[in-house]
């Protein structure tokens, strides 16, 4: 088994003061269970509140309460699973590429609750702080030790929690853990605020922007134009010289095979962008051959319509600015000589972010394609008129990303320095002062 001293404890044993313990997590919990998620609920005495992973709030360490789940357990199973204000919460099933298992929160509420079977319960004994203890798995977690102890042979990341736990970790004094506690707390609340502003701000930006493309593709830039209704729910009035048609109409189906021709240049659809990926990758997640991929071409716009009923947050969109291979997973489209790419692009952006496409099949299917979509109705100005909606919004979208860049990098930079706040800290590399505790 991969000790934990290997990657992270040397620098815990340089650093640690000299009157700090060596223990091992197991050694500080009093309780470890696993979770349940029950039935259904009923409306009836056994309903009771399930914390998911989904309720964790990982920038501030606890639990979110904005869409708590209800799920039905018998009394004398919910009793041995029962949390209490306190306790750590231990992801140890799902997690991803980005947000890989094995975050940890703080029960921040007295509320009689349970969480689901992809949590872990840990209850620390009284001799330490519980806060200190979810700051030391944070700084654990930042150090990606979590990622040691996978065990992935389904596509779900399961944390072997027994192995975790059983790492060794360097404690000082509990007065000394209260008081590290108490300075990280308002420190990071202090960097919490300062994000916080900071994501106000991008939102606000990023409504701008939206609202900018929406009105655009479907008011153009004259506020004086005669309007007509378009009839089309997430539309409104458009002008009466713009054509409204069928998508089908507009665009038609783009299938070139990549089979027998192995290009190279592979393409990906990421935040509504399609950008290049390292056809080298040895991540796992990219297949031994790319025969099965299509041909895309500058001026395509491509669809992701996976996973419509579990992903209501991925924009599916995006506008092919090079020759490449991507996933056929992937719808491709190619407008005819009436429509203007960039144009096209931001007209279907608009569909997107207002979440078109999940009305589409009455809400019940898991993914759609050309078929299901070419009857779906479209606005369109004369080409004209697109290339300057298209300039227009060029010029405004570039200086908003530029100020949402300089936001964003502000905001990873905090991210960053409340990250090595923490680790430092927790690891004795900066002292702080504690001797009011003592």
């Amino acid at each position: 088994m991969i000790s934990i001293f290997t990657v992270y404890s040397d620098i815990c044993k340089k650093s640690a003061p000299a009157h700090w313990q060596i223990r091992r997590f197991k050694d500080i919990i009093t309780s470890s269970r696993s979770g349940i998620w029950g039935d259904e609920e009923k409306g009836d005495a056994n309903d009771i509140v399930c914390y998911r992973v989904a309720d964790f709030d990982y920038s501030n360490l606890c639990l979110k309460f904005d869409n708590i789940t209800y799920r039905n357990v018998l009394p004398e199973q919910a009793n041995e699973k029962l949390l209490s204000e306190g306790d750590l919460l231990l992801e140890k099933s799902g997690g991803g590429e980005k947000m890989p298992v094995g975050r940890v929160v703080l029960v921040n509420s007295p509320q009689r609750a349970v969480c689901s079977n992809f949590i872990q319960a840990l209850s620390v004994n009284k001799k330490q702080s519980a806060r200190f203890v979810l700051y030391l798995f944070h700084s654990i977690y930042s150090n990606r030790i979590n990622t040691l102890f996978f065990n992935q042979t389904t596509g779900i990341q399961n944390l072997k929690t027994a192995h975790y736990l059983a790492q060794e970790i360097f404690l000082p004094p509990y007065s000394e853990q209260e008081a590290i506690a108490a300075y990280l707390d308002k420190e990071c609340e202090k960097i919490g605020r300062k994000i916080e502003l900071l994501e106000r701000k991008a939102d606000a930006y990023s409504r701008l922007r939206r609202s900018l493309i929406n009105r655009a593709v479907t008011r153009g830039l004259d506020p004086n134009v005669s309007l007509k209704p378009s009839n089309i729910e997430w539309v409104g009035d458009i002008p009466v010289h713009w054509t409204i048609s069928r998508f089908a109409y507009f665009f038609a189906e783009h299938n070139i095979s990549n089979k027998g021709v192995n290009h190279q240049n592979l393409l990906s659809l990421s935040f509504g962008k399609i950008i290049r990926k390292n056809i080298d990758s040895c991540d796992g997640l990219l297949p031994a051959t790319f025969e099965t991929y299509q041909i895309v071409e500058p001026g395509n716009i491509i669809f992701r319509f996976t996973d419509l009923q579990n992903d209501h947050k991925s924009l599916r969109v995006g506008l092919v600015n090079e020759e490449g291979i991507i996933t056929s997973a992937y719808t491709c489209v190619q407008g005819n000589k009436e429509t203007l790419p960039k144009f096209a692009f931001y007209m279907l952006h608009s569909y997107d972010i207002k979440k078109v496409f999940y009305k589409l099949g009455g809400g019940m299917r898991q993914s759609l394609n050309y078929r299901t979509i070419k009857d779906m109705k479209v606005v369109f100005p004369p080409i004209d008129e697109q290339k300057e909606i298209a300039v227009y919004l060029d010029e405004k979208c570039a200086k908003i990303d530029a100020i949402l860049e300089k936001i964003n990098t502000e905001v990873e930079r905090l991210k960053e320095l409340k990250r090595s706040l923490i680790n430092e800290v927790v690891t004795g590399q900066r002292a702080i002062e504690t001797e009011s505790r003592s």
